[in-house]
């Protein structure tokens, strides 16, 4: 017999370990009842990469390499280099630890500036391989090795590697390549308000490209483009979900056990969900387009709760 879920489920080069061999069968009713709502996210955002420098010892400027140069504050653009740096999913520019050394002049309009003396000084310097930075493949093929071009920057940041929480910035600076910048095609707050749903992160648990040492969820931007949302157009113009989303992304994001007001030391199904307010009603007006039942929300936050706690204890297990 094949199991019902099987039978559901259509092969369209996705993938079978994570999608279908994984997936409680929760997903199966939401791709169900949301048949005519729901679209890959690869048709929500336009996907792109953050930034990669190529020699992050010239390019990143902490506090202690700024009071050792002086470098001129307007070649200095604030840059999130990790998650770690933010715990909200506005990003709090004192969180963070690094500026990004941004030029785009040439040596001879620099003439006279900090920013000229430490571009010649880096031009001097070499990787470990004995490679000169400006020579670093990623780098010498720039029309001036030091400059790192422009990119719009009003987008979500996709951290590439998840844990046990699911932020996904609003951003209006720089990052680095450690995430996958998200530019929607639709309503800016509304797509915000949908990827940062636990629909949304339930999913990402689905189609996560592999679990790491420490149980981080690697997501690449081939796996994201993939993964199920619902549409934005659905929503149109929804000024509840914006109020709330609004509310959620000042304050800290936690772990998927305290959003979801569950006690990971016990069985997940063993409790009633309790969401954080503002979390709960995003989440109801994504779960009433989709036209959930109440018994069947409580089973995507129990199955989102389960894959990450399961996720986490097998790393543990693994490292003992």
């Amino acid at each position: 017999m094949i199991p019902e879920k099987f039978r559901r489920g259509k092969y369209a080069g996705n993938k079978w370990g994570g999608k279908f061999l994984r997936a409680p069968d929760i997903f199966f009713t939401i791709l169900e009842k949301g048949k005519d709502k729901l679209v890959e996210l690869g048709r929500v955002v336009d996907v792109k990469f953050g930034i990669k420098t190529g020699v992050n010892e010239f390019f990143y400027i902490d506090e202690e390499v700024q009071k050792k140069w002086k470098i001129e504050k307007n070649f200095l653009k604030p840059v999130i280099k990790s998650p770690r740096e933010c715990a909200s999913i506005i990003i709090n520019l004192k969180n963070l630890k690094y500026n990004l050394f941004m030029c785009h002049k040439s040596k001879s309009e620099l003439k006279g500036t900090i920013a000229l003396k430490y571009i010649e000084w880096g031009e001097k310097q070499k990787t470990k391989g004995g490679v000169l930075w400006s020579k670093v493949p990623s780098v010498s093929g720039r029309s001036r090795w030091y400059d790192l071009g422009e990119y719009k920057k009003e987008c979500f940041l996709w951290p590439r590697v998840h844990n046990d929480s699911h932020r996904i910035y609003e951003c209006h600076i720089y990052a680095a390549d450690t995430f996958s910048l998200l530019y929607p095609k639709y309503n800016y707050e509304i797509t915000g308000a949908i990827l940062n749903s636990t629909l949304l992160w339930f999913c990402k648990e689905l189609y996560g490209r592999k679990v790491l040492g420490e149980g981080g969820l690697s997501s690449l931007g081939v796996d994201l483009i993939k993964i199920e949302t619902l549409n934005p157009k659905k929503l149109k113009k929804n000024d509840k979900l914006i109020k709330y989303f609004q509310k959620m992304k000042i304050r800290e994001i936690g772990n998927i056990f305290e959003e979801l007001g569950l006690d990971p030391s016990k069985p997940i199904r063993e409790q009633e969900p309790k969401p954080l307010p503002d979390r709960a009603e995003l989440d109801k007006i994504i779960f009433d387009e989709l036209g959930l039942t109440e018994e069947e929300r409580k089973e995507v936050y129990w199955a989102v709760a389960e894959l990450v706690k399961q996720r986490l204890e097998k790393a543990r297990s693994l490292r003992r």
